[in-house]
């Protein structure tokens, strides 16, 4: 782990227990270090700074997505997730340099979610189209 910010006592903590994502996880300098090994990297599709207009996208809806990619697969990808910072989302750069940019439909009058709420859904969705979990959970 990275000593600065990944071995952090709060880090640890707010991982809830998984400690393997910790340990597996790096730091990256670069947008492009950070996607090197991915077959797909998808942005979510918040701006830079919220008192801009949001650049004309095309947002696609992260269940549809997931299973388009899905259907024709027949090895192991690599997908990243990227999200951007909780108070300024993402740059238009980052997001450029992404495969396609998913858009969590939201009330339009309230066009953001918190980054948390953001990677619980994307996630829950990608779970989701991988074939969920079973019933028989404890």
């Amino acid at each position: 782990m990275d000593g600065k910010v990944l071995n952090r006592e709060k880090t640890i903590h707010g991982a809830s227990g998984a400690i393997d994502v910790l340990n597996r996880a790096k730091i990256c300098s670069s947008i492009e270090e950070a996607l090197d090994g991915a077959d797909f990297a998808c942005a979510t599709g918040m701006p830079h700074s919220m008192h801009l207009v949001r650049p004309q996208q095309s947002y696609r809806a992260p269940r549809d997505f997931f299973s388009e990619i899905l259907k024709d697969i027949e090895d192991e990808i690599r997908i990243a997730f990227v999200f951007g910072n909780e108070k300024y989302g993402m740059r238009p750069s980052d997001i450029d340099a992404c495969s396609v940019v998913l858009g969590i439909p939201t009330n339009p009058n309230f066009g953001s979610l918190n980054v948390a709420s953001a990677v619980q859904l994307i996630a829950y969705d990608w779970r989701q189209a991988l074939g969920g979990f079973s019933n028989n959970q404890k």
